[in-house]
């Protein structure tokens, strides 16, 4: 959601929450809270900062049982509070809600701030202009201090924007982008549709003009939405979009109705896949300390050599089952003591000494070969984990090292929902990550279709055929397009996107997740 969409999102959550009451709050997911607010009957907000979505949902969304430390903190200090605003600063992607609670005589005054920006997302709990606590660690709003806001971006007001500007915007050579960096609360796929009613072959004045109108359209919009679902895109606007979209009665439902937030892992899991990579990690490191000891040992083979060359020299002048021996060395004239085991003979001591020093040089090159890949590991979690915290996918590498068969069963059930689309009664199915691709491949008839935007990272893009020996070519392009949308190639203005038949889509032996080669196939053009 860009500003515009929060703005007209916080139309619906205004009238839910403000005058009413805290019943409780979770966190269904990793990524999203709900707030429950009473106003005569119960309201659910869904807030999930780094997905920027803040809206009244009727999902029936699950409350883990065992909630985290920052919910029980918000529990503690909101519930039973009172909702007196909920406020956007400006256009920007930051709300707050601003709730008091009554503490015997006293009300205490708090604000749930909820900074709605992507992957740094963030909500913190503030008293007093200090944040009390936050949802992720921040190295600029700590605990006990106060907060400091993100800074305000210096762009045009979208209301007071004026066409002569517009025709400035519009000489860029992405217009865009230049929306979306010039004028405030545009995002990139609103600046699209502003956009794509324009007459090209227009002057710039007259294009400016109707792109001033549509502007005021989509901001009258955000007091009276007329909310859409963008099929095959997975968005919703609260704004009229041309075919193929389909109407919703409100802004919420037609979130609901794309909504990705929901689709991640419980708090519970969550738990479990973070425990997991720690502990992974802690067993790591702890045997690579043994192994750089064992070739910290290993340096000593020339030593013991050395000191069963003297047990062999001196031998016969050793005592039978003697714990020690003082011995002279040749080459140096220094005296060396010696430890024996009383049970073996000065030779059988010698020959120990010799074979403990073959095997340390033996193994000497194995063990440096796996410090060198426990390094690798190490670094894979590490990064993990901060992938994890920052709510950014796990490489499917880390979750493989990941032990126990319940932690690999929650990492890889998240790959078990495919995005599904339906088009003109066929079904499109999109992976959401590196094992799902695979997933989709395996379980896929030989006969479907396969998708995949060339030379970019993406999604594998399955269209199940269901026995009919035709498909549209509307239905290949719409399937085109999402295979580009769901890549690296997003943001680029042409794609071209490699579609055959599954039967000549192979994975090679031993490949990583998601790699794939193909022996035949046709490449289409797609336009975002």
């Amino acid at each position: 959601m860009d500003g515009l969409a929060i703005a007209a999102s916080l139309r619906d959550v205004r009238a839910a929450a403000e005058g009413g009451f805290v019943r409780s709050i979770y966190r269904p997911t990793k990524g999203a809270f709900v707030l429950h607010a009473s106003t005569g009957r119960n309201r659910r907000i869904l807030i999930a900062p780094r997905h920027a979505t803040v809206y009244v949902t009727e999902l029936a969304l699950p409350n883990p049982p065992r909630p985290g430390p920052f919910v029980m903190l918000l529990r503690r200090h909101l519930r039973g509070g009172r909702i007196v605003a909920v406020r956007q600063r400006g256009w920007d992607r930051v709300v707050a809600f601003e709730i008091e609670r009554r503490d015997g005589r006293t009300i205490r005054a708090y604000e749930l701030i909820a900074e709605l920006v992507g992957v740094r997302g963030n909500l913190f709990l503030l008293e007093g202009g200090r944040v009390l606590e936050s949802a992720h660690r921040d190295q600029r709003n700590r605990a006990g201090g106060a907060y400091v806001s993100l800074r305000p971006q210096e762009k045009l007001d979208p209301a007071e924007v004026s066409v002569e500007e517009l025709v400035g915007l519009l000489r860029a050579d992405s217009p865009s982008q230049a929306l979306t960096r010039s004028i405030d609360g545009i995002g990139r796929k609103t600046a699209e549709d502003l956009l794509r009613g324009l007459d090209r072959g227009a002057s710039l004045d007259a294009q400016a003009e109707v792109l001033h109108a549509s502007l005021r359209a989509v901001l009258a919009c955000i007091e009276e939405p007329s909310p859409r679902v963008v099929v095959g895109e997975g968005r919703a606007t609260f704004y009229p979009v041309p075919p193929p979209s389909e109407p919703a009665d409100t802004f919420g439902e037609a979130l609901d109705a794309v909504s990705e937030a929901l689709a991640e892992r419980t708090e519970g899991e969550d738990d479990a896949i973070r425990n997991g990579l720690r502990r992974a990690l802690t067993r790591r490191v702890r045997t690579l300390e043994k192994l750089r000891e064992w070739l910290d040992n290993a340096d000593e083979a020339d030593r013991l050599r050395s000191l069963a060359d003297l047990l062999m020299i001196h031998h016969a002048e050793i005592e039978p089952k003697s714990e020690r021996a003082v011995l002279a060395d040749p080459a140096t004239g220094r005296e060396e003591t010696i430890h024996l085991l009383p049970s073996l003979s000065a030779i059988g001591n010698a020959q120990r000494f010799y074979e403990r020093a073959k095997r340390l040089r033996r193994g000497r090159r194995h063990v440096t070969e796996r410090i060198e890949r426990l390094r690798g590991e190490i670094r894979r979690l590490d990064r993990a984990l901060v992938d994890h915290d920052a709510d950014r996918r796990i490489d499917d590498r880390a979750l493989a090292l990941l032990p126990g068969t319940v932690v690999r069963g929650v990492a890889a059930g998240r790959g078990a929902r495919a995005r599904r689309v339906d088009v003109d009664g066929f079904t499109i199915l999109i992976g959401r990550s590196a094992v799902e691709n695979d997933r989709l491949l395996r379980e896929a008839a030989p006969d479907d279709l396969w998708l995949h935007a060339k030379g970019f990272a993406g999604s594998h893009v399955i269209v199940k055929r269901g026995g009919r020996r035709e498909i549209p070519d509307a239905v290949v392009q719409h399937a085109a397009r999402l295979a580009a949308t769901h890549s690296k190639a997003r943001d680029e203005r042409r794609v071209e996107v490699l579609a055959t038949g599954v039967k000549h889509v192979r994975k090679p032996k031993g490949a990583a997740p998601g790699l794939v080669n193909i022996s035949q196939g046709d490449t289409l053009t797609v336009e975002l």
